[in-house]
């Protein structure tokens, strides 16, 4: 058998082969996996939904990050995880969004963000967010915390995170005038596989994964870079 090839050394010199670098937020930018594993528990439980219930909806978001919360409550309205009570996705849309912005600020930033953020954003290099959590929620979290400038734009759900790669790919080949060379940090199987449909490069940020055992193996397995946060980037 074929040994598994090692990651590659953090692309913090090679930043340079890069026109764009786009990151996830939860577990990338923010410390906020933990945070929103928790609180999508206190919102089921608040609307009366069953135990049972409850445990396969956290088990299964918080092995899937990356999927949006749209189609997590589509998933529990349609009964994916068993009886939820006729809750609908829209209104448990609404719970969660009132009980997630004031934890949002509250969660602490991945160390060595805000240097990690001048240096990829050097060059005329184009930085965006790609991540699962709402839209318009996520952009009012970052201009809050004075994040939101260093982007050129704050990309989220209702769209996937394919959705938002392929937007950027066709925004930066106009900017250009070639197709960009983008590398996307995540710490997600659905960070991976919206590089992959995009063509983008991967890096894996791996000290606040959910899943870091099995994509950690992925990624020993395919030879792709991987750190253990931001400050490596640097």
């Amino acid at each position: 058998m074929t040994p598994a090839a090692e990651p590659q050394p953090a692309p913090g010199a090679v930043l340079a082969d890069y026109d764009v670098v786009a990151f996830d937020c939860d577990g990338v930018l923010l410390d906020s996996n933990r945070f929103k594993i928790d609180l999508f528990v206190e919102v089921l439980r608040a609307e009366g939904i069953s135990e049972p219930v409850v445990a396969a909806f956290s088990a299964f978001q918080s092995t899937n990050f990356g999927t949006s919360r749209y189609r997590l409550f589509e998933f529990l309205e349609a009964g994916r995880f068993g009886d939820a009570g006729g809750v609908t996705a829209a209104h448990m849309l609404a719970a969660f969004g009132e009980a997630c912005f004031a934890g949002y600020l509250a969660t602490a930033e991945a160390p060595g963000l805000r240097d990690a953020l001048v240096r990829a954003g050097g060059d005329g290099r184009s930085l965006y967010v790609v991540s699962g959590s709402d839209e318009a929620e996520l952009r009012r979290v970052l201009e809050a915390r004075g994040l939101a400038s260093a982007f050129a734009q704050v990309l989220g759900s209702p769209a996937n995170k394919t959705q938002n790669l392929t937007m950027i790919r066709e925004r930066e080949t106009a900017r250009l005038g070639r197709a960009p060379r983008i590398l996307f940090v995540g710490d997600a199987f659905a960070d991976l596989a919206g590089a992959d449909d995009v063509g983008a490069d991967f890096l894996f940020a791996a000290a606040m994964s959910t899943v870091r055992p099995a994509l950690e193996a992925r990624i020993r397995q395919r030879g792709l870079p991987m750190i253990e946060d931001l400050r490596e980037l640097v």
